[in-house]
């Protein structure tokens, strides 16, 4: 059977298979999904026939093996444990003066003339340059990772605050006068709210710096954690652990990054960014 156009035409059952699968792919965590198994699936593909030197690379299935046993014997939970705390301390201390800083610069001007050329001229300096010192202050241990943290995370956040404030509209701030508004109504219902779109995006990206961060300062200045894990493996050429290490933090920044990125949605659904 033919249509008006001369194609040949869809069954009805065809028809409503390609509409299921269509509703199905609206789905933005299925298509999340569908990317994730893909990218591990041609991971795993170019390891089978040897494009990929097994010994260097691990297969994902070597990798989940590793992974599972190091589960098993409680090893990995022991140094997730000891990352997610110091990613979660450092990053909470990082947003609470980060947002602060951002906020007092942002609304005064006169107090940003003081306080942005120190934080830019700081902002440009890598965490790992820090290291030698952050030892010296803190020696090895969980303070020099929170440190470390802190300083990784800190600034993305206050250039996003510190931006959100300065974007403000302010006919919203003078309609709030306006209308009687007190100075805590204009920071909690006008300041805030139109801050949020920009300052949980960076809150997302300090996030994500917090974790390299905290791994390079495993690697270096501790003695539990998953940098330790990927550096302790390496020293043993445990490839399957180091590649094991990574790939976790990759599961768990990705999971936290969504946390974020749901909470964000949901916030901010006022917004025209989260419309469609």
């Amino acid at each position: 059977m033919q249509n008006s156009a001369g194609s040949p035409a869809l069954s009805p059952q065809a028809v409503a298979r390609q509409g299921g699968m269509a509703q199905l792919f609206k789905n933005r965590s299925l298509r999340g999904a569908v990317g994730l198994l893909s990218f591990f699936a041609i991971w795993q593909l170019l390891t089978s026939i040897g494009v990929i030197d097994a010994f260097l690379l691990p297969s994902p299935v070597a990798v989940a093996g590793a992974m599972w046993d190091m589960a098993v014997d409680g090893s990995l939970w022991i140094h997730l444990g000891a990352s997610l705390r110091r990613v979660a301390i450092g990053f909470l201390l990082a947003c609470i003066v980060g947002i602060a800083l951002g906020l007092v610069s942002g609304w005064w001007r006169g107090v940003a003339d003081f306080l942005r050329p120190v934080i830019e001229a700081l902002r440009p300096i890598p965490p790992l340059a820090w290291i030698p010192i952050t030892i010296l202050w803190f020696g090895l241990g969980d303070s020099a990772s929170y440190f470390l943290v802190f300083l990784g995370a800190v600034f993305p956040t206050y250039v996003a605050t510190y931006t959100a404030v300065r974007g403000l509209d302010r006919n919203q701030m003078n309609a709030a006068l306006c209308l009687g508004a007190k100075p805590w109504q204009l920071i909690w219902d006008v300041l805030v709210p139109a801050s949020l779109p920009i300052v949980l995006p960076g809150m997302r990206i300090a996030l994500g710096i917090g974790w390299m961060c905290v791994v390079t300062a495993e690697l270096i200045a501790a003695q539990t954690g998953l940098g330790y894990l990927i550096q302790q493996s390496r020293m043993l050429f445990q490839i399957n652990n180091v590649v094991a290490g990574m790939v976790t933090i990759g599961l768990v920044g990705f999971a936290m990054s969504a946390v974020l990125e749901m909470i964000e949605r949901r916030v901010n659904a006022w917004a025209p960014s989260e419309r469609s």
